[in-house]
């Protein structure tokens, strides 16, 4: 990774995610791009004719101001980082996907100016979690009111290609961190898939618990191998759906890294279940990452 790209757009939120994204450029002795997207509003008739439209100057002008003055804050923030702004054209989610094919991730908040108020995902944030082609990094706008200085990242883990990837970023974060990583797998038995007899049901349930411990220990196997020896690796089986055990384990974590799809998500969702509840429920910033593609001559 060596930019990061941080959507801007003037809301709170986008403010919030540009401080956490600096914070992390630091870590890493990261570039950062500041791109603000300008999508022209068109209003029209029921056969196309283009009946309003507004002063296209003016709104460059006012959306050059405002990146301005966050290029300025930010280097004001961070004056030993390379920090840099740029002004695109086109709707939020299209420029910045389009941006990811050439970044080691992109930082966006919840929401933006354009989202409803309240506890609700914007979508953009959503589009990007499920089509950029770098992991996302989306930061809630109280993750600085629920700091937890002596977590550790946290990653949710299924086998599925997805939660490879996540197991390696999230490898990754804690190293460069000086964290441990708490690795996440859960296991949940449906009361109509569960036979009358108790003894059975004990035997049933205790069959789901290995599974999903070997689970976690295949896929650090398969992904740690022996490197990342210096992270120090916590196991957590839980008997839970796995959103709701990965909101909970995320409240103390420094970063909840996660696939943007699982072995059960449909292969034509925009994104997973489990990654979309985590990004509506939680207070801490997270990441969520796709598996690795032969995409633009580069993996990813």
């Amino acid at each position: 990774m060596s930019q990061l790209i941080v959507g801007i757009d003037g809301s709170p939120e986008s403010e919030s995610a540009m401080a956490w994204a600096l914070e992390e450029a630091s870590r890493r002795d990261l570039e950062v791009e500041l791109i603000y997207a300008l999508a022209v509003p068109v209003v029209s008739d029921a056969y196309g004719m283009v009946m309003t439209r507004p002063d296209i100057d003016e709104l460059t002008d006012y959306s050059q101001q405002l990146l301005d003055a966050a290029l300025t804050a930010a280097q004001a923030s961070a004056p030993d980082l390379s920090v840099s702004a740029r002004l695109a054209s086109g709707p939020p989610a299209a420029v910045l996907i389009e941006a990811s094919k050439h970044a080691g991730g992109l930082v966006v908040g919840t929401r933006g100016l354009g989202a409803i108020s309240g506890k609700l995902l914007g979508s953009v944030s959503v589009r990007l979690a499920g089509k950029s082609v770098c992991p996302v990094y989306i930061v809630p706008p109280e993750w600085r009111e629920h700091p937890a200085p002596n977590g550790s990242v946290l990653v949710g883990v299924d086998g599925s290609e997805h939660s490879d990837a996540a197991l390696r970023l999230a490898l990754e974060e804690a190293r460069c961190r000086g964290v441990g990583l708490s690795v996440l797998s859960a296991y949940h038995v449906p009361w109509l898939a569960r036979p009358v007899e108790p003894e059975l049901i004990g035997e049933f349930e205790e069959s789901e618990r290995w599974l999903a411990d070997k689970t976690i220990t295949e896929s650090l196997d398969r992904v740690r191998g022996h490197a990342y020896t210096d992270v120090p690796i916590e196991r957590i089986t839980v008997k839970a759906m796995p959103a709701e055990a990965l909101v909970e384990a995320a409240k103390s974590a420094v970063l909840t890294v996660v696939g943007s799809r699982g072995r059960r998500s449909f292969s034509r969702a925009i994104l997973g279940s489990v990654s979309r509840t985590l990004m509506q429920e939680t207070e801490r910033p997270i990441a969520v990452v796709h598996k690795a593609t032969k995409k633009h001559g580069r993996d990813h």
